[in-house]
């Protein structure tokens, strides 16, 4: 073959790869996310007391029926007091929007959460995702009673 022709394939061939695997990888995003929560959260005086660390993911972003499933442990500052908490969501609604140079997706529906003194349901919930990265996770504050703090459970995105 011709090193002039080969020359000018080759470039063109791998700008396709690299632009199929970008079409691949954003599809996937856009079916499922997933990531990791680390979190500083406020006790019942409003100042940080807890920390909190985990995973969560949100599947089926394609179908009627998303998922939103988290599982941390909730610690005081000094190591203290650890136990865990499960959130399992059904997402009910899906908002898109930005915020400065991020894309924001935001998703609502209700929760199960997993609490010492048993399950407390159908708690309205707010997951948001950003373009840079950025996770976050808002559970209604009455109905947890602020046990998981009064601001957002904060995490990434690991796709």
């Amino acid at each position: 073959m011709n090193r002039q022709i080969l020359f000018a394939v080759i470039p063109s061939l791998i700008a396709f790869l690299l632009i199929g695997s970008s079409i691949a990888a954003a599809t996937l995003t856009l079916s499922s996310q997933s990531g990791t929560i680390s979190s500083t959260q406020n006790g019942p005086g409003g100042k940080p007391a807890w920390k909190v660390s985990g995973t969560w993911n949100l599947a089926n972003l394609k179908s009627n029926t998303p998922t939103f499933n988290a599982s941390f442990d909730m610690m005081k500052l000094d190591g203290s007091s650890k136990h865990k908490h499960s959130i399992n969501a059904t997402i009910t609604s899906a908002d898109f929007g930005r915020a400065g140079k991020s894309s924001i997706r935001t998703y609502g529906g209700t929760a199960i959460i997993s609490m010492k003194e048993g399950p407390l349901s159908d708690v309205p919930i707010v997951i948001k995702l950003s373009s840079d990265g950025n996770m976050s996770i808002m559970p209604d504050r009455v109905k947890t009673k602020d046990h998981l703090g009064n601001t957002a459970i904060q995490g990434k995105t690991t796709m």
